[in-house]
């Protein structure tokens, strides 16, 4: 292959607080969580290493749109490409009931394998 096939292989939530037994914001915080793993599908750019990580700080805007407050990553190339992804765009309308809230999940991007 001429370009490199990077795999999303794991989005993890693990700073996320649980809210107590509430079903519907679980649900709304798993379709958030779809999203941003369908937003961040297949980057441009090439990979150095065979793994990538960054860890992702956003909120929802009263507007049902993703605003991204911080990315921390070694590489500058996944800072901008999350950043062009997520930045204010608009997620479904059932996701924005969730309230005012900080988000926290990890990203990490694996080189594909035979490349």
């Amino acid at each position: 292959m001429k370009k490199l096939t990077v795999l999303f292989a794991v989005f993890i939530l693990g700073s996320m607080q649980v809210f107590a037994s509430n079903n519907n914001l679980i649900n709304s915080e798993q379709q958030l969580r779809n999203q941003i793993a369908t937003l961040l599908e297949n980057p441009e750019f090439k990979l150095d290493k065979q793994q990538l990580k960054a860890n992702i700080e956003f909120t929802l805007n009263g507007e049902g749109e993703i605003v991204v407050l911080t990315v921390d990553s070694e590489d500058l190339d996944v800072e901008s490409f999350v950043k062009s992804r997520l930045n204010y765009k608009k997620v479904d309308s059932k996701i924005t009931n969730i309230g005012n809230k900080v988000f926290k999940i990890s990203l990490k991007i694996l080189k594909s394998e035979g490349v």
